[in-house]
Parts: C-alpha cells; structure tokens; sequence
C-alpha cells in the first residue's frame, strides 16, 4: 500500500531582520489545522514543527527522513506558514535575481535548498506543498508553458513578509495559471506548490489557509487540486485585489497529480482519520 506523509511547519516570530519584527498571530495554529487536514485526508504519518523547534535544521531532518522512507507511488504533503522574505541570489538561477524564502525559527530557507531536497525523493513519489507566506508563489526556475487553469483578469493589514516594490502584471493578469513542470532542475519527485501569493506580492496573515480549510470542508470536498486551487483564488481576490495565489509544477512532470482529488491520499478516502498520535515538536 502507499505511504501518505505530512510536515507541517508554522513560526510566528522567526529570527530574520527582513520580517520586521512583526509577529504573526495565525501560523502556529495553522500548522495544526493542515495536520487535522491530512489527518482526515487519511495520512498515515503527521508530523508538527511550530514556533521556537521549527529551525531550519529541524525542517531539513524532517524533508530527509520523509525522502529516505518514501518511494514511487508515495505523496508527501509540505505545509509552512509564516513569514517570507526574498534575498540576494546565490547562484543565478532565480529570473528576478531574488532566492524566495521561508522565515523560520532561527534562519530562512531559501528556495533553492528546497529543491535540493525535493532531489533526494525517488521518481513517481507525489510532494504537495502548501505556502502561505509573502513571495510564495517564486519557487518556480524559469518561464515555461501554463497548463490546466485558465487565466483571468484581475489597507492596514498583517502581511505575512515585506511588502515588494510592485505587482507583476503576470501576476495581476493571470492569476489563475500553473507552470509545467520539467526535469531541469534534476528533481525526481512531482511537486505541486499551492502558494498564497505571486512572487512579488504580500500575504494577508492567514487568509489563504482560512479559505482552503473553507472549501476543503472537513474532507468532503472531492474535487481536484485544481477545482480547489480556482475556488480558493476566486475567494482570496474577492477580499484582496492585490494578493494572488498562485498553482505551479516542479519536477517531473505528472499531468494527472493537479487533477487528482486534492489532498485525499486516494480516490476513495472520505474523511478519513489517522488513528494514531501527530508528532509534535515545539
């Protein structure tokens, strides 16, 4: 039978200057409300990090440990909220010269340590990764066909990172869209990244992940990662004109993994309950 694991990561107060200073008051509870997700999308394993024992190497260990046990036929959901800051490239891969990153307990973790760990995962293992934080949705590498959602069109809050000099117009014209995956950057895995906003854009705290526990309706939601990614959308800009999630494809490609019920570790599974113990650190 397949392997179904979670990680689930939330930090109010990270360490890095470029947050601000400004804690967050919905990304520790949200870590747990997407473990109670795959909890009733039936996961076999859940794991918690929150708060001062989300650090970076913590997340790592997690990421490497899930890579050793899992193979073809295995999904792996990846969940962070918090804080997200961009940062000075490092290698010259990002279109923007920026590295994204998450903001955790006692570092960032940019974008491209990520996808070295996405490489340690076999092929045919399914990585579904939830980002509700500022700058989110700039994990992808390079321009590439759209595929599967069509476009279209598009004051004195919390946002979830610094605010960016401007709005894409990629971004603020076509929302709605998800990059094609490829094999450039040698990942092995299909990562599909449900993120909060675009790659320039702000994060209303906690607003992407109210929505998509909204639709999710305790696992009685049954349609695709995609007809869930387009209602949530439709809500998120209905609130705020100028946050755009965004749904894009990492690795390789899987045509079918954005139209497979969406977090449902098979075609069957209604709500499911995970019968043994979430593991929690912090």
């Amino acid at each position: 039978m397949s392997r179904a694991m979670s990680i689930h990561i939330g930090v109010n107060r990270p360490c890095h200057r470029q947050a601000g200073g400004r804690p967050l008051q919905y990304s520790e509870i949200t870590a747990w409300r997407m473990a109670e997700l795959a909890n009733q999308a039936g996961y076999d394993s859940l794991q918690v990090l929150q708060g001062q024992a989300a650090t970076r190497s913590a997340v790592l260990q997690a990421l490497s440990g899930a890579a050793g046990v899992m193979s073809q036929g295995d999904t792996l959901l990846v969940t962070f909220s918090g804080h997200g800051v961009p940062l000075p490239d490092q290698d010259g891969d990002e279109r923007d010269g920026l590295d994204e990153s998450w903001c955790l307990a006692d570092s960032t973790l940019r974008d491209d340590e990520l996808a070295e760990h996405w490489r340690l995962f076999e092929r045919g293992v399914r990585i579904a990764v939830v980002a509700e934080s500022c700058y989110s949705g700039g994990s992808g590498r390079d321009d590439k066909d759209y595929v599967c959602v069509p476009p279209r069109p598009g004051g004195g809050q919390r946002f979830r990172g610094t605010r960016g000099a401007g709005m894409d117009d990629q971004e603020a014209g076509n929302p709605c869209i998800v990059e094609a995956a490829s094999d450039d950057d040698d990942i092995r895995a299909s990562v599909l990244l449900l993120a909060a906003s675009g790659e320039k854009q702000s994060a209303h705290d906690g607003v992407f992940t109210r929505y998509l526990l909204d639709v999710w309706q305790d696992g009685t939601f049954r349609g695709s990662y995609c007809n869930l990614f387009r209602e949530v959308h439709r809500r998120v800009t209905a609130e705020y004109s100028s946050q755009h999630p965004q749904l894009k494809m990492l690795g390789a490609p899987d045509p079918e993994f954005s139209m497979a019920p969406a977090f449902h570790r098979d075609g069957t599974t209604r709500g499911a309950r995970y019968r043994g113990a979430i593991r929690m650190v912090g």
